[in-house]
This record gives structure tokens, sequence and C-alpha cells, in this order.
């Protein structure tokens, strides 16, 4: 590993799963659906939660780890079943990550003037999004709703907890690869360069944050 990172058998795993997910978000990910492209896009996740085991993290983030990979297999296939079924992963995996949270903090950790005005900052920015998306949800906006309270806890108690700042911008990449993901799914997106852009966005923030978090949590 260069530029002072220590090459421990977690971070090489890191990095392993860096690079491909860099080769899957650059020469994979616009094939059409096949085995080969589902198994390069859950692969990067499942060895960040092989990392986080070999590394002694809490069992909690190897699952919710282990859960998001569900997600991205159930995501990279086509259907309304499999999209329901990923969003179900993705929706254990923020649990489990709030869960690890909550058991590091204190009940007055979370009652602060600070805490208080992110709660409000989360609030509006879950607010907004979802009013944004109302319209198209259809008959997925309790599913839909229940996701981004899950996201807006996590990001609460992740900051409650104060993991470090390489953690706090992991759960800050994926939470942003999260509301740019539901644009891209729910609503018309009009702008074409937009349009383009947003498969990669989604990845390489939701990857990022992934990775930081691992990485933060490790080093």
């Amino acid at each position: 590993m260069m530029m002072g990172i220590m090459a421990t058998p977690a971070n090489l795993l890191v990095f392993a799963a860096s690079v491909i997910a860099l080769i899957y978000g650059v020469f994979i990910m616009q094939r059409s659906e096949n085995l080969f492209r589902s198994t390069a896009k859950t692969a990067p996740v499942v060895l960040l939660a092989v990392a986080a085991l070999v590394a002694g993290l809490p069992l909690v983030i190897v699952l919710a780890l282990v859960a998001c990979a569900a997600g991205d297999w159930f995501l990279s296939l086509e259907g309304e079943t499999n999209f329901l079924l990923g969003l179900s992963a993705f929706l254990i995996g923020h649990l489990l990550y709030t869960t690890h949270f909550l058991s590091l903090i204190s009940t007055d950790q979370l009652f602060t003037t600070d805490m208080g005005l992110l709660g409000l900052i989360l609030l509006a920015l879950i607010a907004s999004v979802l009013l944004r998306l109302w319209p198209y949800l259809n008959g997925l906006k309790i599913p839909v709703v229940i996701y981004a309270v899950a996201i807006a806890a996590m990001a609460f108690t992740a900051k409650a907890a104060n993991p470090g700042q390489i953690v706090l911008a992991g759960i800050a990449l994926f939470m942003i690869s999260d509301i740019i993901l539901a644009q891209e799914r729910f609503t018309p997106l009009t702008n074409t360069l937009l349009r383009r852009l947003s498969p990669y966005l989604v990845w390489f923030l939701y990857f990022a944050g992934q990775a930081l978090i691992v990485y933060g949590m490790t080093g």
C-alpha cells in the first residue's frame, strides 16, 4: 500500500475490493444482465465484509456488509421483486449499522443542541427528497418512507457515536448515493447528461462510502 497506509490483511482486502469496484464501474456495469455482471457488482462489498471479519470488527458490522452485498446482488437483476428484495437487504444493512452506533453512545449524547440541529437537518433533507419522489412512488410509498427513516437514523446515530471523520464521510457518501439512486429510479430525468452520469455516481459514491466505513473502523 502507498502513502503511508499500512499493508494489513484488512487494508489489502479493502484495496482489492476497490480495484474490483473500479473495474466493475468502468467496464462491466453497463453490460446487459448476466451472472458475471451480478457477481462483479457483489464481489467488492463481499470483500469488505471479509476485511471487517479479518480485522476483528464487531459481527454486526460484518452482517451489515453482508446484507448490503445481498442488496447489490438483487439490484443487479431486473424486476420489481428483485428491487424490493434489494431495498429490504439494504434496509437491514442500515439497521445493523444503526445498531452498532447505538451501542457506542449513551442517551445523553443523543439529546444535545448539536444533535437536535442535525436531527432537524436530516428531517428536512428526507422530507424534501420524499416530496420530490412522492408522485412517482405509487405502491412503494410506505417501503420508501421506512427506508428513508432508516438511513437518516444511521446518519444520526453515526454522528452521535463519533467514530471518526473517515467513517462519517463514508456514511455521508452512502446517504448521497441512495438519494441519487432514488431520483434515478423513481423520477423522470430530463437532463440527458445527468441520466448518463447517474449510475456511475450512485455506484462510486456507494462503494467509496462502504470502503471508507470499513477502512475508518480498521485503521
